[in-house]
């Protein structure tokens, strides 16, 4: 049999070996595609088209956050004042995940103001591209004691 031969009569086996070889990458690299889009789109972003919007605006946020602020006892008898900036991200729901605290003052009041921010109502969520997406989000809370 000459070399021809042979490589004639391998050859329907190498075609079916290159359509298989062809297949498997293609779907090696939809797969890859489809992960690195499924990533994309759980990215927290810092800054969207629409940011995240509380319902009733800012104040209303203020207002929710200091009505559900209870100073802790432990803070008022040491006199400890000052701004605590918590960091958070408002999800494609609009709701308040990931809380950590930026700048602190003590950690009974760190923990207070988490408590807070994990059991504040939903958000608007913010949009890109007309899409709901995920987005940092930064409040400063200020732990003033009264004057008495």
């Amino acid at each position: 049999m000459t070399t021809l031969n042979r490589i004639q009569k391998f050859f329907p086996f190498q075609r079916i070996l290159n359509l298989l070889l062809a297949v498997l990458l293609l779907l090696v690299f939809q797969t890859k595609a489809k992960s690195q889009t499924a990533g994309a789109q759980d990215e927290i972003l810092v800054v969207a088209d629409e940011m995240p919007s509380y319902p009733g605006g800012p104040k209303a946020l203020m207002d929710m956050v200091y009505k559900n602020i209870t100073y802790p006892e432990d803070a008022k008898d040491k006199g400890i004042e000052g701004k605590v900036i918590v960091r958070f991200v408002i999800d494609k729901e609009g709701k308040a995940t990931q809380a950590t605290i930026s700048k602190g003052l003590c950690p009974s009041i760190d923990k207070i103001v988490l408590g807070v921010i994990n059991r504040i109502p939903r958000f608007i969520p913010g949009k890109m591209a007309g899409k709901p997406v995920s987005v940092w989000y930064a409040m400063p809370i200020t732990f003033k004691l009264e004057k008495e």
